[in-house]
């Protein structure tokens, strides 16, 4: 009886094949694993109503010039800034990512008026209006005198 042997050609390819096989099976169960824990960890985005807020002196003069706006969740790590995007004194955020309280920080960057903060809740699918008062604040129509 005659034994053949195995060409290095076909011993090379033959353990290639293997590898392949080997392998791939593993990488399907890794994607089933990810496909699980993608379906377990359901995650879902609450769906807060607008955010307007308004910015006047105590005059009822809109500011949007000199002012910094932070809105900040109080529960979650997600804070917005406003700035040259105020126009009128108004500010319409529609980004916002989570229903809740929220702290609305007002800052002066020439240093007119003392920092406000004003709380406000956000509900699902609720438009709130929020109308802040900075005293001492030049207001747009000063500006422009």
């Amino acid at each position: 009886m005659v034994q053949k042997s195995l060409s290095r050609r076909r011993f090379g390819s033959t353990i290639a094949s293997l590898t392949t096989v080997a392998l791939a099976g593993c990488s399907d169960e890794t994607a089933d694993d990810e496909n699980d824990s993608d379906e377990n960890d359901e995650f879902e985005l609450d769906n807060p109503g607008e955010l307007t807020i308004n910015l006047e002196n105590e005059d009822g003069d809109p500011i949007s010039t000199g002012v910094e706006v932070t809105i900040a969740h109080d529960e979650e790590d997600t804070t917005l800034h406003y700035g040259q995007e105020i126009q009128n004194g108004q500010i319409v955020v529609s980004t916002l990512v989570h229903t809740g309280d929220h702290t609305i920080t007002v800052e002066s960057l020439d240093d007119e008026f003392e920092t406000v903060e004003e709380s406000v809740t956000v509900e699902e699918e609720t438009d709130e209006e929020v109308t802040i008062v900075l005293e001492g604040a030049s207001g747009d129509s000063d500006d422009a005198n």
